[in-house]
């Protein structure tokens, strides 16, 4: 946080009611910016103000205090002529963003400080608001080629090739563990995504992550509640296949493709039941798919 310091400095906005709250040189309170940035301490000291005076302090009975030969050598001072101060109301911070100056929020602080980027075509399939986070940060760093793999690690340290348990995929000890492999061309994981892809009408659409995530694509900026579950179901099958990756890896613990396929349908029709559907006959007919009856959810109005 206080490295963020001077990033967000020149946000704060301090909204002069009496005056008492507020740094006269340090803080932001008029559209000239804080009057430390040409007013040196020095400059302030010489003339017997303090450092740490608030703008009540400087100005009085309508009028500011400060030497007249300030407004000769820094004639911006004159657009503080008009300045009102409120007695009855204490300062009050908010939050400036260009031209406009609102209360503070932690949203707005994000959107006014973050690194802006063109969104990528692929960001509608992972976020959604109805996404399961956890699994949507794991399907940004597939996407993204950033798990560790033991390909990849394999780049850093070669010497871990005479390991033959480092050096293939532990749910089907027949290839290399890697990103296109776990997801989902590993004989595993295929029959994983074989049991599960018809609860979101995917029946028709291979097991390599290309061809799902291309299908994915087509549908990603549809409403439509089957292609919601779509991606949520992918999602948790990544998700479950990594975690299962790293149980086998790290504790050496195993679990049977019908156990990975309960584990996926589970999370998945938890996250349905605490939805809002709209009350037609394709969302019973795709809830009834999932085993979900009208005690169990609530229906939106139309």
């Amino acid at each position: 946080m206080v490295q963020l310091r001077s990033l967000i400095r020149h946000h704060v906005w301090s909204m002069i009611g009496d005056g008492r709250n507020t740094s006269a040189w340090f803080d932001t309170w008029s559209s000239i910016g804080p009057l430390c940035t040409f007013l040196s301490p020095r400059v302030i000291t010489r003339e017997g103000f303090s450092l740490n005076a608030t703008v009540a302090d400087i100005y009085s009975n309508g009028s500011w205090i400060w030497p007249v030969a300030w407004r000769d050598m820094f004639p911006v001072l004159i657009q503080l002529d008009h300045l009102h101060r409120n007695l009855n109301v204490p300062d009050h911070l908010l939050w400036k963003d260009g031209d406009i100056v609102a209360e503070h929020s932690s949203s707005g602080v994000w959107d006014s400080v973050r690194t802006r980027e063109q969104e990528v075509d692929w960001a509608a399939i992972i976020w959604f608001s109805q996404c399961i986070p956890r699994h949507a940060f794991l399907m940004w760093l597939i996407v993204r080629r950033k798990l560790l793999t033991q390909d990849k690690i394999l780049q850093w340290n070669h010497t871990r090739c005479n390991n033959m348990n480092m050096m293939c995929c532990l749910l089907c000890h027949g290839n290399v563990d890697s990103h296109a492999h776990l997801f989902f061309e590993c004989k595993l994981s295929m029959q994983v995504w074989e049991m599960v892809r018809s609860k979101a009408g995917m029946e028709n659409v291979d097991s390599t992550w290309g061809d799902i995530f291309e299908w994915l694509g087509l549908h990603s900026r549809s409403k439509s509640a089957t292609h919601m579950v779509s991606r949520l179901l992918v999602a948790a099958l990544a998700y479950t296949i990594w975690q299962e990756r790293n149980n086998r890896l790290f504790r050496n613990q195993t679990r049977p493709p019908d156990v990975l396929c309960q584990a996926v349908l589970e999370s998945v029709r938890y996250k349905l039941m605490g939805l809002k559907f709209k009350n037609n006959a394709r969302v019973w007919e795709l809830l009834e798919k999932w085993d979900i009856h009208g005690a169990d959810i609530v229906m939106a109005n139309e």
